[in-house]
């Protein structure tokens, strides 16, 4: 059996699980400046230097950034350190955990050579606003709400075009143009990573794009994508499966034949036989049991 699978063979099969935050990081490494403007408006000038910094907390790894990166300029101004996360839905105690991230960022960063600067993308909407507040004590952070924030154009003309499928109310061509600015884009990476980016969105509009994608003649790109290997991983074991089932019903036909000749319902014994206890059926016909027997 060949090892290609076409994508899409086994899309009535359920997805895998969507890795928002894999695809995000993967597209703040890989854009950095339109990413860290975009998305986190920040303002960068000829010279700054973007680094990517640990996030891992060795006591709390549950409890660890998203993404940190700091942007040095070359004037003297203190350093500005963008604190990044990628929140699905809210929960209970996300803002608190926000304040955990500010003062771990504020005892690691000086205060009189760095800015903190907080942001926290949702890319489904529906995000908390932005400020925390108990006590005498307040938070204020960037909320970005990406179906609601940003125009589909001013998307669709960046270096993440996919993220357009995420508006509230995507025009009727969204799917098309988005599909345009995937098949024009030069390096297979990025185009690899917006096709991944789109397919987040879920639902109707990622099933429009992968049919759109493969009328471009683009199956290689999407079946390099996480759900495209999955596809071909279960198409792949099942491909095995199905060769060893069948492999045992060769076995036991051949093994009926042999000890009773051309009966009606070999076919169907065969397989039932093969299903409920192969080797223990073969071991009770080399036993001579009766047909009756072995059909009971």
């Amino acid at each position: 059996m060949s090892g290609h699978v076409p994508f899409g063979v086994a899309s009535a099969r359920p997805a895998p699980p969507r890795d928002f935050d894999g695809i995000f990081k993967a597209l703040l490494d890989a854009h950095p400046r339109d990413a860290l403007q975009l998305l986190c408006g920040a303002t960068l000038r000829d010279g700054d230097v973007i680094t990517a910094e640990p996030t891992e907390q060795s006591r709390q790894r549950n409890r660890q950034c998203d993404k940190v990166v700091t942007i040095r300029h070359d004037d003297g101004t203190p350093t500005d350190v963008y604190q990044i996360e990628i929140q699905l839905k809210r929960t209970e105690d996300f803002q608190e955990r926000m304040v955990s991230y500010w003062a771990s960022l504020a005892i690691r960063y000086r205060r009189s050579t760095h800015r903190i600067h907080q942001v926290v993308l949702w890319p489904e909407g529906d995000g908390y606003p932005g400020r925390f507040e108990r006590d005498q004590e307040r938070l204020d952070y960037h909320a970005v709400n990406i179906p609601d924030d940003f125009d589909p154009d001013t998307l669709l003309a960046s270096t993440t075009p996919a993220l357009a499928l995420f508006t509230r109310k995507p025009p009727h061509d969204l799917v098309e143009r988005v599909t345009d600015r995937i098949a024009a884009t030069e390096k297979h990476e990025d185009k690899l990573l917006q096709t991944e980016l789109g397919m987040l969105v879920g639902g109707s509009l990622a099933t429009q794009l992968v049919e759109a994608l493969r009328r471009r003649g683009m199956n290689n790109i999407l079946e390099q994508t996480e759900t495209g290997r999955e596809i071909a991983r279960k198409n792949r074991e099942e491909g095995r499966e199905e060769g060893r089932e069948e492999g045992h019903v060769d076995l036991m036909r051949a093994a009926l034949q042999a000890a009773y000749g051309d009966i009606t319902d070999l076919d169907d014994l065969a397989r039932r036989l093969a299903d409920r206890d192969h080797s223990g059926n073969i071991a009770r016909i080399v036993a001579g049991a009766t047909l009756d027997d072995l059909r009971a």
